[in-house]
């Protein structure tokens, strides 16, 4: 007989594959099967990691998601959401994107750290001054989410997380200077789009200082037996809300003294190789 551990297996394997049949023929899920259904945050996350190792592709970092209260409360949490970002979704600064007709064009502006020294999980809990000091660099960077789901599906949190916490792309910008990394308590950030009103945003809706959700990513990682490594990305939270933008977009995001990350978009052919 099968054992439940064995049941469990197959389902979160199961779920992974299809998620990332998904992503690589570019074919969105009206949902989930109810037997492939994550039951708890804790059972999404497993299948998001099943998704990552499948991939195949090294971990270039992390994307935090709902680090503001009002966003924990229409999800109906208490905290951040995680995803996993692939070496292939880093992208540079002045980026041309081409992006799949049905991609869900979400941006937000966001700061997002380098890891210049490892925070293994067996040193936690880190405090913020410790995760302060292992930090390299942070730079202007923008986040292109998107779903494996139809809009007709209104998935729940476990869902979303197992997608991958709506994580596709990351696009790394200007490094901020001494001066804005003093003042990420409440920097000024504002997103840009051609011939749309201009978006003003702050770095304090990020758990109030973007530096609190990098603590708050490195202890929750520490719990799960993980740890983060040096070089690594962190994008560390929308400071300007979810924005919806057009299939060919120019989109610039400026922090503070004017640190800058610029994208265009075009859409994809569908002959174009698939992104794994």
């Amino acid at each position: 007989m099968t054992s439940v551990e064995s049941l469990h297996t197959i389902k979160i394997s199961r779920a992974a594959e299809l998620l990332l049949w998904s992503r690589n023929n570019q074919t969105r899920l009206k949902d989930l099967p109810a037997d492939l259904m994550p039951r708890d945050l804790n059972e999404a996350y497993e299948i998001q990691l099943a998704v990552a190792q499948l991939r195949h592709t090294p971990i270039a970092g992390f994307k935090l998601g709902l680090t503001n209260e009002a966003a924990q409360r229409a999800a109906d949490t208490f905290a951040p959401i995680v995803g996993r970002l692939g070496s292939l979704d880093v992208r540079r600064s002045d980026a041309q994107i081409a992006l799949p007709e049905k991609h869900l064009r979400i941006v937000e502006a966001e700061v997002i750290f380098e890891l210049g020294s490892d925070l293994p999980a067996g040193y936690a809990p880190y405090t913020e001054q410790r995760v302060k000091g292992s930090l390299s660099r942070a730079f202007a960077g923008i986040e292109l989410c998107n779903t494996r789901f139809e809009d007709s599906f209104d998935p729940p949190l476990a869902c979303v997380v197992a997608d991958n916490s709506n994580a596709d792309l990351i696009v790394v910008g200007d490094a901020l200077t001494e001066q804005d990394l003093g003042a990420l308590g409440n920097l000024s950030v504002t997103l840009q789009r051609r011939g749309q009103p201009d978006i003003k945003g702050s770095t304090q809706y990020v758990l109030g200082n973007p530096l609190r959700a990098v603590t708050w990513l490195a202890n929750w990682m520490a719990r799960r037996g993980e740890g983060l490594k040096r070089g690594q990305l962190i994008s560390s939270g929308s400071c300007t809300g979810m924005t919806p933008v057009a299939a060919d977009e120019a989109v610039v995001a400026t922090f503070g003294a004017g640190a800058q990350v610029r994208i265009e978009l075009a859409v994809e052919s569908r002959t174009n190789e698939v992104r794994a």
